[in-house]
Parts: C-alpha cells; sequence; structure tokens
C-alpha cells in the first residue's frame, strides 16, 4: 500500500468547516500539520481531527517535510506563503485569488514550473460544467455569441458583519475576489482569454465595527457588474453580489449561432438548439451534497471540494506534475490581472481595460 500524502495545512477556518471533513472522507492522505492565526483554535482543530501539529506559525510546519501545502488564508499571505511552500519540494494548492499583485503572481508562477501547483477553482469540478464545457468544444451551440453569469449569494447578517479582512480592499477582501473570480476562471477555462474588461464595483455597507466594537472604513466590494470582450470576439457580462438576503442566485447561460445552454444553481443543466424546446441535459457523474462528504457547510462550493481534493491527493501520491482540468499558476495569473483590470476600470467610471 502507498504511503499517504502528507498535507500541511496553511488556515484554520475553511480547513475546519470544508477541508478537513473532505480530508477525511476521501482518505490516502494524513494532515500532519495545521496553522491559524489564532493559535487555540488551531489546537483544538488540531484534537478533533488528530493532528499532530498545531501552530500560528506556518513556516515550522514546512520543516515537517509535508509532500502537499495547502493555503486557505487571506489573499494578502498568499504571496509569502507559497514563496515559502515553493522553497520546499512540497506540492502547493492555494486558495483563489492568487495573489495581490500581478508581479507577485508573475513570479509564484515562474518559480512553480515543473511541480504541480495549482488554484483551488473548484467550479471546474462540477460534472454539470464539465458537460457544458464538452457540449460546447463539439459545436452543440456553434459559434459562441454571448454569456450571461449571476452570482448572487443569499448572506445572512450582511448589513451587521462584523469588520474584518473580508472588509478591507488591500487584504484581498470583497465580493469580485471572493466569487467572481470563480466565474471569470471558468469563462477561461470554457470560451478561451478574456481581451477587455469594464466594471463596476459598489460597496453598499461603508463602515463596519471590528469585533471590540470600534468603526472602520470598508474598502473593499460588496457588488461586483462586469461586461468581458472574449478573444473569440463573444461578450460576457455578470453579476455578483453579496448584499442580498433572503435571495440566492446561482445562473450561467450561453448562446450561440446554432443554440443555447443554461445551468441553474450549478445542478439543472438545459440546452437546444435554435428553434427547438430546451430540454434537461443530464451529466455523465452524479451531483453529491457536502452531507455525502461528511462537510456541514451548504452549497455547491463545499460539495465541489471533496473531489477536488480527492483528484489532487491522486495527483500528488503518483508524484504528478500536472492534473488535467485544474486551474494552475497561470491560470491564476491570469485571473489577478483580470480582476487588477476590472478594478482599474470601476475607478475609471467603467471604461474597457485592457486585461493583457
Amino acid at each position: 500500500m502507498a504511503a499517504p500524502v502528507r498535507i500541511a495545512l496553511f488556515g484554520n477556518s475553511h480547513a475546519e468547516a470544508v477541508q478537513l471533513p473532505a480530508l477525511a472522507h476521501i482518505g490516502g492522505n494524513e494532515v500532519i500539520g495545521i496553522a491559524g492565526y489564532d493559535a487555540e483554535k488551531a489546537v483544538a482543530s488540531a484534537e478533533r481531527w488528530g493532528i499532530k501539529c498545531s501552530t500560528s506559525n506556518w513556516r515550522e510546519l514546512l520543516e515537517l517535510d509535508p509532500d502537499l501545502v495547502i493555503i486557505t488564508t487571506p489573499v494578502d499571505l498568499h504571496y509569502e506563503m507559497v514563496r515559502g511552500a515553493l522553497d520546499t519540494s512540497a506540492s502547493v494548492l492555494c486558495e483563489k485569488p492568487f495573489t495581490l499583485e500581478v508581479s507577485q503572481a508573475e513570479e509564484l508562477t515562474e518559480l512553480a514550473q515543473g511541480r504541480l501547483a495549482l488554484i483551488n477553482y473548484q467550479l471546474r469540478w462540477n460534472p454539470c460544467r464539465r458537460k457544458m464545457r464538452s457540449l460546447c468544444q463539439a459545436g452543440f451551440v456553434g459559434k459562441l455569441l454571448h454569456v450571461r453569469a449571476d452570482l448572487v449569494l443569499d448572506t445572512p447578517g450582511f448589513a451587521t458583519r462584523p469588520y474584518s479582512w473580508w472588509s478591507q480592499a488591500p487584504r484581498g477582501g470583497g465580493g469580485l475576489g471572493a466569487t467572481g473570480t470563480h466565474l471569470i476562471d471558468n469563462i477561461q477555462w470554457m470560451f478561451g482569454p478574456i481581451k477587455d474588461v469594464s466594471a463596476r464595483l459598489e460597496t453598499f455597507v461603508k463602515r463596519r465595527e471590528d469585533a471590540q466594537g470600534v468603526e472602520h472604513d470598508v474598502t473593499s466590494d460588496d457588488f461586483a457588474e462586469l461586461s468581458l470582450k472574449l478573444e473569440s470576439g463573444a461578450h460576457v457580462h455578470f453579476t455578483v453580489s453579496l448584499a442580498l438576503r433572503g435571495v440566492s442566485r446561482w445562473l450561467f447561460e450561453l448562446a450561440g449561432s446554432e443554440g443555447s445552454l443554461c445551468l441553474n444553481r450549478e445542478q439543472g443543466l438545459v440546452g437546444a438548439k435554435h428553434g427547438e424546446e430546451l430540454l434537461p441535459i443530464e451529466s455523465e457523474v452524479a451531483w453529491l451534497p457536502p452531507e455525502h462528504y461528511g462537510i456541514q457547510g451548504r452549497g455547491p462550493f463545499a460539495a465541489l471540494e471533496a473531489p477536488f481534493l480527492a483528484a489532487v491527493v491522486e495527483a500528488v501520491a503518483g508524484g504528478q506534475t500536472q492534473l488535467k482540468e485544474a486551474a494552475t499558476f497561470a491560470d491564476g495569473l491570469a485571473n489577478v490581472r483580470i480582476l487588477d483590470a476590472a478594478r482599474r476600470s470601476s475607478l475609471t467610471g467603467g471604461g474597457w481595460v485592457s486585461c493583457r
């Protein structure tokens, strides 16, 4: 029997809620250490999951010679942590967005050449999205003309949520980076490079109180509306919002010269040639809910984390330097360039900005 893949986790919140139960479910791995900003919380997580090492200093975990480092921390910490992991022989999985700055993403992408280095865009593991992509590649819709996507999340306590790194643009907080980045990645994965972007970002709650009751200005976005021009000539429009309560809308639809496809709430794919009735389209792989993996978190992101991590662990165990369909550091770099262009566009009133 092959030895289990030795994993070091940088970051505790998402790890505790989603990644640790997912890793326990899929097997073939051993979490050898967890690092979190809150040392007591890291100790509690380690005790719950039988992890031998817990610390508030992530560098200590690199001394344990992990096979895989998973980084799930605020965005402003990614560069230094990935840089440190790349000084070892470990494979790396970094949460999105990749980095704050384009130059940082360029450097890390160059340094990671020749090893398995991935970004956590788990929506690529949605069987319905994979089916949609394969249908487009097979010419089902003909020449792609237009894509419309919405990712409007029901956010409990949105108006009173405490001030944190999520509220700070310099730390990578905001809806565009948190959720819009998934749409950007899927668009490029399915349809090719994005050439130009026009964007409007909004902050609806201007000030928030921190845990001590001190008010701060909020600099991150609650809402993002982007128009994109693809190199293929197709146009894309998408909206991301964290500001609505009681409303949740996941929609990804596209029209081509010969037909249309629509994915609703990540599970219901329908499509038809023009002039025909829209009908359900089944994917080859069944969709499984988070509960199947012992994950308490709800929604597609939690549900898709386990199959994605299973593929990553298998790739590391097999000594692979690539994982088919997974987002690479180069994909993460392309995404950072588009996020940067979108923010520059919004600052100038939504004018078109090149993503190159």
